[in-house]
């Protein structure tokens, strides 16, 4: 063999073996690709595995109730300082109150506190105390008072008022339309009287600078009211609760009539809570048993909240429409 005979067989030998290491390179390639895709694919078996687990853990959790509780105390930081109203304890007519949040607050009128005077826009410190003392005596005759509460006799109250305030309310008395005064006064539906303790009041009121010639008088508080009723093993069967806030308005000056100077009601916002709907929607107060058996909405709220005057008005109304 010649020399160029030997180095053609050696390049075809070259040549083969390239192309065997080539054809193993890619070989060695795709069992990599092979290998690497299914360790992937194990991987994602596992991970699966694992996330159908933590699923089935997490549904069992909810199934026992933990995650119940993990939002109980999420939803309600404020749940462990807040006053508790037990629903298993024995009522005392002779104190109606107790283990209810109302228990604590004043009885009747003392509850009313003006605040201190001080001179408010163009009124002077003695025309702001002369107003919110006014107003305090509206608010013990419109919610506190029996002449109104019980007997239904809105004179003492609208003496307080303005004349003309006084002839617009005056025809809603007596006449069927007590519904349209409710959100100024309490009335007691005649079935249903009272226990012979005064009402329990918390709230405040406070004064700032209306219009020309007038003073805002801002009142928000909630009465609870014990009322006579079956022998029970819950004290709120008995205790009705409304809450009130209403913005009486003083208006004095030349701007003013002589029939429009004096004492007038504006805004006004509220609720009845722990209430027969049916006494409600005549305009009188009267407790949740005198509807038997008639449903009502269970409230979205805790109860407790009810009695809070700082706790926003609900928007849902648990008398059914």
């Amino acid at each position: 063999m010649d020399q160029r005979e030997f180095g053609d067989h050696a390049a075809l030998r070259d040549a083969e073996w390239r192309d065997r290491v080539r054809a193993s390179a890619r070989a060695d390639v795709r069992a990599m690709v092979r290998a690497t895709r299914r360790r992937k694919l194990e991987r994602w078996l596992v991970t699966s595995m694992v996330l159908v687990a933590i699923v089935a853990v997490l549904m069992l959790m909810v199934r026992v109730g933990m995650f119940d509780r993990v939002l109980a105390k999420t939803e309600e930081p404020g749940a462990a300082s807040a006053p508790v109203i037990s629903d298993r304890l024995a009522a005392d007519t002779d104190r109606p109150f107790d283990h209810t949040p109302a228990s604590g607050w004043t009885d009747g009128a003392a509850g009313i506190v003006v605040p201190p005077a001080m001179q408010v826009g163009e009124f002077t410190k003695e025309q702001v105390a002369s107003a919110t003392a006014l107003v305090r005596d509206a608010l013990v005759a419109s919610r506190l008072e029996p002449l109104l509460l019980v007997q239904h006799d809105p004179s003492r109250y609208l003496s307080l008022l303005a004349p003309d305030a006084r002839k617009q309310l005056a025809p809603l008395f007596g006449t069927g339309n007590e519904p349209q005064a409710q959100a100024l006064v309490s009335l007691v539906s005649k079935g249903s009287p009272l226990l012979p303790v005064e009402p329990k009041v918390n709230g405040r009121m406070w004064a700032e600078a209306g219009g020309p010639g007038e003073l805002v008088v801002h009142t928000n508080y909630v009465f609870a009211y014990a009322f006579e009723g079956p022998q029970t093993t819950d004290p709120m069967d008995s205790v009705v609760v409304v809450r009130a806030e209403v913005d009486y308005v003083l208006r004095s000056g030349g701007r003013w009539t002589a029939g429009s100077q004096g004492l007038w009601y504006g805004g006004v916002g509220g609720y009845g809570y722990s209430i027969s709907c049916v006494e409600y929607k005549k305009g009188f107060l009267a407790p949740a048993f005198r509807d038997g058996d008639k449903i009502h909405r269970v409230p979205r709220r805790d109860r407790d909240t009810y009695f809070d005057p700082t706790a926003p008005l609900p928007a849902e109304s648990g008398c059914p429409t």
